[in-house]
């Protein structure tokens, strides 16, 4: 059987996986340590964004934007997450609103999912941002290096999580 060939080099080829290759591998990593839970929901379907307005609920302005799509850690729902985004408009910032609105949209999501996780990620010398995550109870957890193309320079983002059980 001929398989289409990826990336070949020194004897080892990626190839396009064939019934024959996936009946082989299915199960037999034997890697059970580091292997994930069994779990019988569906997966996660692909990545779609949902988008909320923030909103001054005494003057009805808009104050901008948060934003959120699943994510996936593994190959089950149980290594599912949520990633969240927020984009204030420039007079609401310096306010508090970017905390609260993180906080809520993550409220929002344990509260109307089965996840346990929310992340969110920005650049590292956004300081206003890092300071909206941490006041709404995300914790730091490392730096993802050049994980962003802006203005033709790879910048590093600082990596955050919310999990349930959080306090």
């Amino acid at each position: 059987m001929r398989r289409e060939p990826l990336r070949a080099r020194d004897g080892l080829a990626l190839v396009v996986p064939g019934p024959a290759d996936e009946a082989a591998t299915a199960g037999r990593h034997d890697d059970d340590p580091f292997d994930v839970d069994p779990d019988d929901r569906p997966n996660p379907p692909p990545a779609s964004l949902t988008r909320a307005t923030v909103l001054d609920e005494r003057t009805g302005a808009p104050l901008g934007q948060v934003s959120w799509h699943q994510v996936g850690w593994g190959r089950t729902r149980a290594c599912a997450a949520w990633n969240v985004g927020i984009a204030l408009l420039p007079a609401a910032r310096g306010r508090g609103a970017g905390a609260l609105a993180l906080r809520l949209v993550a409220e929002h999501l344990f509260a109307t999912t089965d996840l346990d996780r929310v992340e969110a990620a920005t650049d590292v010398d956004n300081r206003a941002a890092r300071g909206a995550l941490e006041r709404a109870g995300f914790r730091f957890e490392g730096t993802a290096r050049g994980a962003q193309l802006r203005g033709g320079v790879r910048r590093d983002m600082a990596l955050y999580g919310l999990l349930r059980d959080d306090d």
